[in-house]
């Protein structure tokens, strides 16, 4: 019996002597994987709270603001944070909604370069699918207070998934043709509009109303009947 265990014993020295240091090696890579993913969660988790922080702040701010403007001083410190925001947690949802209060903020300010910049960045930097055509809505607008009109309609000629925005953005490319002048594309596009209204949307008397505003235009065919 005391043969068989030192038998063992040595075998068990000469099999740890061929595999001990693998087998720590291993034991060490799965701890550092085990701990190095609680400390990456843990790391997401402190990233996102430090995100909602900044975008609180930028919430309340542009809330408690006079509701003409805010002054020179809230603005530098929504810009400052708007910065912040989209420099350290790019990736975050709430650089997006960050980019976007401070997009509106330009519009309304008429710095349409500015307000251009931060949509544009949105676009740039994976935007969330669910806030992909309001950026693309707003950003057209933006476009077209700068004349640039034929560009704002191909930032809306994009196959994407439109979801609860279809109707806004069909009546935002009607309003782009009818300052262009071209009524005809402007009425398809405000028909698109309304035909895509449900029984559970609110009423739109606007979007109506620029519809029945604009003649339905004949077409070669009829107007040379109508002349006959």
């Amino acid at each position: 019996m005391a043969d068989s265990d030192e038998e063992q014993i040595e075998e068990l020295k000469a099999w740890w002597a061929e595999n001990g240091n693998s087998l720590v090696i291993t034991i060490v890579v799965a701890l550092a994987v085990v701990f190095g993913y609680r400390a990456w969660q843990n790391s997401e988790a402190e990233a996102a709270e430090a995100a909602s922080t900044l975008y609180e702040s930028i919430s309340v701010a542009v809330r408690d603001a006079p509701a003409t403007a805010p002054s020179a001083e809230v603005l530098t410190s929504l810009r400052s944070l708007g910065n912040q925001l989209k420099t350290d947690y790019p990736d975050s949802t709430y650089a997006h909604f960050g980019a976007l209060h401070m997009a509106k903020i330009a519009a309304d300010r008429k710095e349409y370069e500015t307000a251009e910049i931060e949509l544009m960045w949105m676009l740039d930097n994976d935007v969330d699918g669910i806030l992909e055509p309001v950026a693309r809505m707003r950003l057209a607008l933006v476009l077209v207070e700068q004349d640039r009109a034929d560009e704002a309609l191909q930032m809306l000629s994009v196959d994407i998934e439109l979801g609860a925005h279809a109707v806004s953005w069909h009546e935002t490319q009607g309003d782009i043709y009818y300052q262009m002048g071209d009524n005809e594309n402007a009425r398809a596009a405000y028909q698109k509009a309304v035909d895509l209204l449900s029984e559970d949307d609110s009423p739109r008397p606007m979007l109506m109303a620029k519809l029945q505003d604009l003649p339905v235009t004949p077409s070669a065919e009829e107007a040379t009947q109508v002349a006959e």
